[in-house]
């Protein structure tokens, strides 16, 4: 991943529309930084968003 990436670049890597990713950065639930050039956003930033809607799946959920 690119240590910066605009709302294209975000897309492709997570697999949805750009306009997706338009409304999440203008929402809140994706972080990113509104620069003059446009969003940008960063590998944390996804990974972030990512751990926060990551569902559990059963592995994770059997006590171990």
């Amino acid at each position: 991943m690119k240590a910066m990436m605009n709302v294209h670049e975000v897309a492709i890597e997570v697999g949805v529309h750009v306009e997706t990713v338009r409304k999440w950065l203008a929402k809140g639930e994706l972080t990113g930084s509104n620069t003059p050039a446009g969003w940008r956003v960063t590998p944390a930033d996804i990974d972030a968003w990512m751990e926060k809607h990551r569902r559990p799946t059963k592995v994770d959920a059997e006590p171990h």
